[in-house]
């Protein structure tokens, strides 16, 4: 693996503003909400994982698997964020101690980033749910399910911007 170029904080917003909106289209195209996140990421070309991982998000849409559970585009923006800050090899560490403060540090840990994002989220919508995302909308009418659509848009182009911020932030 190649050392991981640090981006400007200007550059970091074109990138996630650049996601983003790939995102929010490729939902224009019948992608669901997890690979529109990471197929956004992806589309910036800035990953050295191939294209295909995308399958690894596929069962995430409708809330985990259409259960409306957890919201797929919120566990999307988790994969990107890992997808640059995670462990590809956890035992790379020495010591148990060394690998727990990889996870746990406050500066610098996986679990602090990743939690931060989540907690964005939160504030953002309120949830991270799917049920109480869509809650609101009939979806048994056709414009109900035009306004969900609308609405699961927005969270894809939010989710995609937060997740690349905390993905490529030093």
């Amino acid at each position: 693996m190649t050392e991981k170029r640090v981006y400007t904080e200007e550059e970091i917003e074109t990138l996630a503003e650049k996601a983003s909106q790939n995102a929010m289209e490729h939902f224009k195209h019948g992608l669901n909400c997890g690979e529109c996140v990471l197929q956004g990421f992806l589309d910036l070309g800035i990953s050295d994982y191939p294209k295909d991982i995308v399958a690894l998000v596929s069962g995430m849409g409708g809330g985990m698997g259409f259960t409306h559970h957890t919201c797929g585009a919120v566990n999307a923006g988790l994969v990107v964020i890992g997808s640059e800050k995670g462990r590809r090899n956890p035992y790379a560490k020495p010591t148990f101690d060394e690998r727990v403060d990889e996870l746990h540090h406050p500066g610098t840990g996986i679990y602090p980033r990743h939690g931060a994002y989540v907690r964005d989220c939160i504030r953002e919508y309120g949830t991270i749910e799917c049920r109480d995302l869509c809650f609101p909308f009939d979806e048994s009418t056709p414009e109900g399910k035009k306004e969900r659509a609308r609405n699961c848009r927005k969270i894809i182009g939010f989710c995609t911007k937060a997740a690349v911020r905390a993905a490529l932030k030093p």
